[in-house]
């Protein structure tokens, strides 16, 4: 890549970039809490590594609370100046040692008491992060060293949601069953502020979770299950999956509350049933992602499965059938007359 193409996608990158470190920094519920944990191990003879460090603002509260040495690591190349000019902005920028790379190649001299990884992305219990957190605890971190977060777990609970894929088309006398059966096939991300529309039916039960102190391996991460009783089976119309994580021992933040950590819903058509028992069954694994929902109290009643798999493969029968005329554009790009 030339200078006039880094230029250019330095450019484009940025925005998003901004964006997600000002969600970032937006979230007040997880600023709190990481500030409370990072606040109640740093001394003045703390040795402090902020990995993924953004824009810096860890690396530079640890600074201020006098640790006798801190380090910020950040892959994201158009980070590095903006811990810069934050660290000087913040009368620190000396104290603060800035390292461009993925740390899980760069090389450091000495270990560190406290370490804060954010490295989760959008695959906080994948192979790679799991790796990342095992790498970063035998090569840095010091005996008796603080992790932060030390675990992470997901959590699964049936709800119901009020805006939900099969309410759609609204205020059209039109029926769209075919699109939100392919809909069904794919998750979604629920904000903050749409987060009021979901109703918790049962408590949230743990699917998985990962102490990153001790982890030796990453988890499979097949047939996740969760089962409830529900009064009113009917109600459900949607698994809410959503992490709890643990900073230290005395600090944790569910994810459910925080502005800046996905809450995902996984939709499904509404049983008909009364009451009875109910199973949720998730895979996310890089190869397949799928999940079912089950009536373990009602086995005549046909389980719901769902993937984008089976979404792709629907559109593509739909498409060989469908009658329709197809125009492709002319070769030399000039349409005939």
């Amino acid at each position: 890549m030339n200078k006039k193409e880094k230029d250019e996608h330095l450019a484009a990158h940025l925005p998003g970039v901004l964006h997600y470190h000002q969600q970032m920094l937006s979230d007040g519920l997880r600023n709190k809490l990481l500030y409370e944990a990072i606040k109640n191990h740093v001394t003045s003879e703390t040795r402090f590594l902020d990995v993924g460090a953004g824009t810096g603002v860890w690396a530079i509260l640890a600074a201020k609370l006098g640790a006798k040495r801190v380090v910020a690591i950040e892959i994201e190349e158009c980070l590095i100046p903006i811990i810069f000019k934050h660290a000087q902005e913040n009368g620190v920028a000396n104290k603060i040692e800035i390292i461009h790379g993925n740390s899980d190649h760069v090389k450091i001299r000495g270990k560190f008491d406290v370490i804060v990884s954010e490295l989760f992305g959008g695959d906080a219990l994948g192979e790679s992060t799991i790796n990342s957190f095992i790498n970063l605890r035998e090569r840095f971190l010091a005996p008796n060293g603080i992790l932060i977060p030390q675990k992470l777990a997901m959590y699964a609970v049936p709800s119901k949601v009020e805006k939900s894929i099969q309410n759609i088309p609204v205020d059209l006398p039109i029926k769209s069953d075919f699109l939100k059966s392919l809909k069904l096939n794919y998750s979604q991300i629920i904000s903050l502020s749409e987060r009021s529309q979901i109703n918790f039916l049962s408590e949230p039960q743990k699917l998985i979770e990962i102490d990153f102190r001790t982890v030796e391996k990453a988890p499979s991460l097949n047939n996740l299950t969760s089962c409830w009783e529900l009064n009113n089976i009917a109600e459900a119309n949607a698994v809410t999956v959503f992490n709890h994580s643990t900073f230290t021992d005395e600090i944790t933040m569910n994810s459910f509350a925080s502005q800046s950590w996905g809450t995902t819903s996984y939709e499904f058509q509404p049983f008909q049933q009364i009451n009875g028992k109910i199973k949720f069954n998730l895979t996310m694994g890089n190869e397949k992602r799928n999940w079912s929902v089950v009536l373990l109290s009602h086995p005549e009643v046909k389980p719901q499965n769902f993937s984008p798999v089976f979404a792709y493969t629907r559109i593509r029968m739909a498409q060989k059938i469908t009658p329709h005329r197809k125009f492709k554009p002319p070769k030399n790009g000039k349409e005939k007359k």
